[in-house]
């Protein structure tokens, strides 16, 4: 049995999340791990009430741009597309299937931009109570 038997890639279709999909694809093949790759519908950023069709939608295109474009057979993919505030979301993600990783693509805000803006792959190191690969 492997260390880490699931782990989690968040997914924002930019080129770091991109590049830590392409990543937890390597590490779910040579762990032998499930790869669980989620995006989240800012509730911030989305109208009330539309979720369930936005969510449907964002799932079918998560799944095109990820597991679509790898070989699977020697790695079982799961995509989820989930609501709320993204942190707070891959967090209870991840502690439902209990995850040990979490892989997420960093921005490269600089320290001003992550004070004034946030950091996702920041909160998730403080919140999450899992190990957390961040991916320039």
């Amino acid at each position: 049995m492997s260390l880490i038997p699931r782990l989690v890639v968040a997914y924002d279709f930019s080129d770091p999340a991109r590049r830590a999909f392409e990543l937890a694809v390597f590490m779910g093949r040579q762990l032998g791990a499930d790869v669980h790759v989620v995006t989240v519908l800012d509730s911030k950023e989305s109208k009330p009430g539309a979720a369930g069709d936005e969510l449907d939608d964002l799932r079918k295109l998560l799944e095109m741009r990820t597991a679509g474009t790898v070989k699977s057979d020697d790695v079982k993919l799961q995509c989820h597309a989930l609501a709320g505030e993204p942190a707070d979301a891959i967090v209870a993600i991840a502690k439902e299937i209990d995850a040990p990783l979490i892989i997420c693509g960093t921005t490269g805000k600089g320290a001003v931009a992550r004070t004034l803006l946030g950091s996702v792959s920041h909160e998730l190191v403080h919140k999450s109570g899992a190990i957390v690969m961040s991916v320039p």
